[in-house]
């Protein structure tokens, strides 16, 4: 699972997109985020016909066919494995496909019975990456766009940690993962993996972080060993 996630510096966010996309970007607004948590609303990077843009969505996928006030259902996250299988993701993962902009994410470890320590996780690079995500068309006067994050298998950096991690993507991978259309299930798979724990970095940090309306730089500082 991944429900917390952050976006500290967006302007090197925006370097890594126009590198990525190149002149086929379009506007993308971005601001500084530090505990960004499920229900909220963000920028996430969709394809609209040639051009990729940014667009405020909810975090909370809500499925096109449900026109109530209080949808039943509004996941955070699905597991990638089991997604183009289930009606509730399938259309989505042939056709809206998305990413979400970050720098890093949170998990939380279980210590004890009823204790669990958060962490900070993101590239040893320190480059920012963006997290696989499907989502729903808005429906007028009822709500704006939603999406959910893609979980996978972790790699062993992470599986200390959480037994499930974000689909991370960098550069070509994430290109590949606008592409229009349908993906071939080879290359879902193929995007879908974890990345090479080599590639990770991890930490400590404070309990702050369990509350979403801590929104400083305080909550994914290194704390403990």
């Amino acid at each position: 699972m991944c429900g917390r996630y952050r976006l500290k510096d967006p302007e090197r966010v925006l370097e890594a997109l126009r590198a990525v996309f190149g002149d086929r970007l379009g506007p993308v607004a971005l601001e500084r985020r530090w505990n960004v948590a499920p229900s909220q609303q963000v920028t996430v990077v969709r394809t609209r016909g040639a051009r990729v843009e940014g667009e405020a969505m909810r975090w909370g996928f809500v499925p096109p066919w449900d026109r109530s006030e209080k949808p039943r259902l509004a996941p955070i996250n699905a597991r990638s494995e089991e997604a183009g299988s289930k009606p509730l993701f399938r259309e989505a993962v042939r056709a809206r496909r998305c990413l979400v902009p970050a720098d890093g994410f949170y998990e939380w470890r279980r210590t004890g019975e009823t204790t669990k320590t958060p962490y900070c996780l993101g590239l040893a690079s320190e480059r920012p990456f963006f997290l696989a995500g499907l989502y729903a068309d808005a429906v007028p006067g009822l709500r704006p766009p939603t999406f959910a994050l893609l979980t996978t298998q972790p790699n062993e950096a992470v599986a200390p940690v959480h037994d499930r991690m974000p689909v991370m993507l960098e550069d070509g991978a994430a290109d590949r993962w606008l592409s229009p259309g349908a993906l071939a299930d080879a290359d879902y798979r193929a995007l879908c993996r974890a990345i090479g724990p080599e590639h990770m970095l991890l930490w400590p940090v404070s309990t702050l972080v369990n509350n979403p309306r801590h929104e400083t730089a305080e909550v994914c500082a290194p704390v403990g060993a």
